[in-house]
């Protein structure tokens, strides 16, 4: 009995998949080398997610003593932002480019993308839960990030030689 042999590749992980007559057989491969460079730059992506989370979620929880929830996550969600963006850039994605406008709008659009994700997200959870605001913003920020993630990879934060 025969078996073909499939593989793709996620996250830098080849995943093979041998297809026999009588069973499926998956197994993930990891190199013997250094972890694959994509599975790195999500972690640094997830630890950047999280730094700018707490700055989010303190920001909101601070902002919520003096304004409406509504009003203090509009409020936080510029300034964690900002931080991301630059995070991602310098540390997550090695981008040492000048920012230009073309890397600029990319961003932008995924921020909007990934902001209505996020803020439907929070508004649900405000509706249906009793969750604080904060909490509630920190479960939003998490729908959003794989995403952002992978439009960050493929879009905004690609080096010219890798867009030709």
């Amino acid at each position: 009995m025969s078996s073909l042999r499939a593989s793709e590749e996620f996250l830098g992980l080849r995943l093979e998949t041998g297809l026999g007559a009588h069973a499926y057989l998956t197994r993930m491969k990891v190199s013997n080398h250094a972890l694959p460079r994509d599975f790195l730059k999500f972690v640094r992506f997830a630890l950047v997610g999280l730094a700018v989370m707490a700055v989010f979620m303190a920001l909101n929880w601070i902002l919520s003593r003096s304004m409406s929830g509504q009003a203090a996550f509009f409020c936080a969600y510029p300034p964690a932002l900002l931080l991301h963006f630059f995070l991602n850039k310098i540390w997550t994605f090695e981008n040492r480019q000048k920012v230009d406008a073309s890397q600029l709008s990319s961003y932008l659009v995924m921020v909007l993308v990934t902001f209505v994700i996020q803020w439907s997200v929070f508004s649900a959870m405000r509706a249906w839960t009793q969750l604080e605001n904060w909490i509630a913003a920190g479960i939003a920020n998490v729908s959003q990030m794989v995403v952002g993630f992978i439009f960050m990879k493929l879009r905004v934060f690609v080096t010219n030689r890798a867009k030709e």
